[in-house]
């Protein structure tokens, strides 16, 4: 309680500043604005593309934090999952390996086949829709930017909450190699390293790979194993070629996760929330196995040869195959039984861009982006083989798995398309050398479909719900399913952007902005009944804001204000008479929010930052959902889902100069509000408040070439959830939950 109340009073103090402003957040350790040296004597500055050319965070009239590869490296930050621990807007929600990301409170909770994410995942630009491809882990990595907002004007599709993009370090005309070794506790091992060959002055390779391992957190004690362990391998190779205003990049990587899935604590279904402090036993019977493997290739080929224009064209494929099984044997059922779920998706961007040269009063981007996904689904729960009774040459041997026709209790096999296309142009105009005015518009077209052979077949799926014993061959004959579950869905939309930009003066900037955004529909059908569309969704966003670099650049204040209203809001309910959950079109939503930030070179070696997030999100009226219980629920002024009212992230470093070496400490944390995980606002499936705080301490030389860091992550070994739901067919309520504390030592060479 006194920690929260501190983050408030805190937060309250630096929102009071009339200059306060949402802007580019950077850790405190080593943030660079670009080669100059410029953060020796600042907070510092980086370079983003939020806007598709290269600005300063600072001078861009976006709303974004960013965070620098060193320092998600230091802070422990491998995957887009783990953002969710420094970034106070972002909220991860992990489970079976897939996760969705909320930004701002808004995020889809469609992590099937079909769905279609309300905060995308960019790699170099390049978009990935599936839900388990974010858990892969990050590696040699430039920066992440977190955008906010709609983003669906220049940074592509479905973008209504936000944008995740990672720009990985490219090859450089220099020779590099760095290194890394980190030991912790649960048998951590994580290693990385990467290679900078210039091999002339216009062709560099670099080659780079991650080996990351830990065991599981938590042990199941129904099965007597672990979960939460992971074991990834990636490995990533490019070239560049720039010679004669020419730039062409390609790249290829190649990643393998194997994981026990999570630890899973169930509760009875609708009862109170169990107290996760200390948290019971993890009684399982139905241990998960899921494994990632894909192939990316991404390329590039730039021109600035064309008198007063740049030409861009940026592509990509990524061949994935993600194998989730659930060990489904329990026991009451006499079989060895699995639930199987498939997917492999191929996916192919491409993307044609034209731009001048800023050097007059108008600047301008126009292209075309292409989007394409095939994937396969085979999903299902069948029998491994029979036991007991039911073994070859038991009594009941003669039962309809005899011939294993019925080998399959519920089985799907789909193919799915996914076609994207857009046209997109934005302009900026310098009315005068202080007021810039920004106008853009994207037209997009979509296309789903999905087809296959889906089967239901009730007695393999649960032999003693058909009678005891089986008194004679056909008792419970197969129940074919009748609807096919095949659908299609065709949309086009347009989306805009108007801004207005005021520099009064050098380091300051005060931003107001419109956003119209879009994110498609689909349809929703476990193959049991005929397909169910849902519509677009759609947002208009209005924001302000403001950045302002003070005091030399020894301070940054940034301050947003954003007012989000949203329409065919999708959101999970019921449809019947199966009564399945899907997504659907539930009405419309609100969000208000600010947003604040501080960064501050309080001495030469003493840094401190505070970013903050206030959140006030609303249903509209009159808004009937059903539950898995076949119940129709009003959620009319209901919270959104993954919205806390108030997050804050906060920092302090401290350097102490030790002759030709500084030894730095740092102390930094996470708070959150309570938060719903469903749109039903259910006090059993909510996170509790809390607040996770890190250490560490670092020593490394003055000229560089060398660190060594140790560290405690989760420092009062809190139990945060990561996830929460409502399992009607398992009768219970489900939590799943961040990792403990973790402790070790790092080790980073850089020559």
């Amino acid at each position: 309680m006194k920690t929260a109340t501190f983050l408030l009073a805190t937060s309250a103090l630096a929102l009071s500043s009339p200059a306060f402003a949402q802007g580019a957040q950077q850790s405190q350790s080593a943030v660079q604005a670009d080669d100059t040296g410029s953060a020796d004597h600042g907070v510092g500055d980086i370079i983003v593309t939020a806007n598709r050319i290269e600005t300063s965070a600072q001078d861009t009239p976006v709303a974004l934090n960013v965070y620098s590869g060193a320092d998600l490296a230091d802070s422990g930050i491998n995957s887009v999952r783990d953002l969710s621990a420094i970034d106070p807007s972002l909220n991860v929600s992990s489970s079976n390996s897939s996760a969705y990301i909320a930004v701002r409170g808004i995020a889809s909770t469609d992590v099937t086949e079909l769905g279609d994410p309300s905060v995308p995942v960019a790699r170099d630009g390049f978009f990935t829709n599936r839900a388990y491809s974010i858990n892969t882990s990050m590696y040699d990595v430039a920066r992440v930017e977190v955008l906010k907002g709609p983003q669906g004007t220049l940074q592509g599709r479905n973008s209504t909450g936000g944008l995740v993009s990672i720009i990985t370090n490219r090859p450089k005309f220099k020779n590099e190699v760095s290194a890394s070794f980190e030991y912790g506790n649960y048998d951590t091992t994580n290693a990385d390293a990467a290679v900078n060959l210039a091999l002339s002055d216009s062709f560099a390779l670099r080659a780079s790979g991650v080996f990351l391992k830990h065991d599981g957190y938590r042990r199941q004690v129904g099965v007597m194993k672990s979960a939460d362990n992971e074991d990834f391998k990636s490995g990533r190779i490019q070239a560049r070629f720039a010679k004669d205003g020419l730039d062409l990049w390609v790249s290829y990587q190649r990643d393998d996760r194997d994981t026990d899935g999570e630890a899973v604590l169930k509760n009875t279904l609708g009862a109170p929330q169990p107290s996760f402090d200390p948290l019971p036993p993890f009684r399982s019977d139905a241990p998960t196995r899921t494994v990632l493997k894909g192939e990316r290739i991404r390329w590039e080929a730039s021109y600035s040869g064309l008198g007063n224009l740049n030409l861009i064209y940026s592509g990509g494929w990524d061949k994935q195959q993600f194998d989730l099984t659930l060990d489904a044997t329990g026991p009451n059922y006499p079989a060895n039984r699995q639930y199987l779920n498939t997917q492999a998706p191929t996916t192919w961007n491409h993307e044609v861009r034209i731009s001048n040269e800023k050097t007059g009063k108008l600047f301008i981007q126009a292209g075309y982006f292409r989007f394409t996904e095939d994937n396969a689904l085979a999903a299902g729960l069948y029998n491994r083989e029979m036991t007991g009774l039911f073994a070859p040459g038991g009594p009941l041997s003669f039962a309809p798995n005899a011939d294993q026709s019925f080998r399959y209790g519920i089985a799907f096999d789909f193919a799915i398309k996914t076609k994207s296309d857009a046209i997109f142009a934005q302009a900026d105009y310098d009315l005068t050398e202080q007021l810039q005015v920004s106008a853009g518009a994207r037209y997009t077209w979509d296309n789903k479909s999905r087809t296959g052979n889906p089967r239901l077949v009730l007695p393999a799926l649960a032999f003693p719900l058909c009678g005891n014993g089986f008194p004679a061959p056909g008792t419970c004959p197969p129940f074919p399913i009748v609807n096919s579950g095949n659908g299609e869905t065709r949309e086009s939309k347009p989306t805009w952007h108007l801004g207005l930009n005021w520099r009064p003066e050098s380091g300051r900037l005060i931003y107001a902005k419109y956003d119209r955004g879009y994110k498609s529909g689909g349809f929703n059908s476990n193959g049991s009944v005929a397909a169910t569309p849902y519509g677009a969704e759609q947002v208009d966003a209005f924001e302000i804001g403001t950045k302002n670099t003070l005091m030399g650049n020894a301070l940054q204040l940034n301050f947003a204000a954003f007012y989000f209203n949203y329409k065919g809001y999708q959101a999970q309910q019921s449809t019947c008479p199966t009564c399945s959950t899907g997504v659907f079109n539930v009405g419309s939503a609100r969000v208000l929010g600010l947003e604040g930030q501080l960064n501050a070179r309080v001495a030469e070696n003493t840094k401190l930052y505070l970013n903050s997030t206030l959140l006030d999100t609303k249903f509209g009226d009159n808004i009937i959902v059903t539950n898995g219980n076949n119940q129709n629920v009003d959620i009319s002024k209901n919270q959104l889902p993954n919205a806390p009212h108030f997050t804050a992230s906060m920092g302090f470093e401290q350097g102490v100069p030790l002759g030709d070496h500084l030894l730095s400490f740092r102390a930094d944390g996470k708070y959150s509000s309570s938060f719903y995980f469903s749109a039903f606002n259910l006090q059993q499936i909510r996170s509790p408040s809390y607040f996770l705080g890190n250490l560490s301490a670092s020593i490394e030389p003055n000229a560089g070439g060398w660190k060594l860091q140790a560290y405690v992550r989760n420092v009062f070994n809190k139990n945060v959830l990561s996830f929460a739901e409502q399992n009607f067919n398992g009768f219970s309520d489900n939590y799943q939950f961040q990792p403990p504390r973790t402790y070790g030592v790092r080790a980073s060479v850089n020559f």
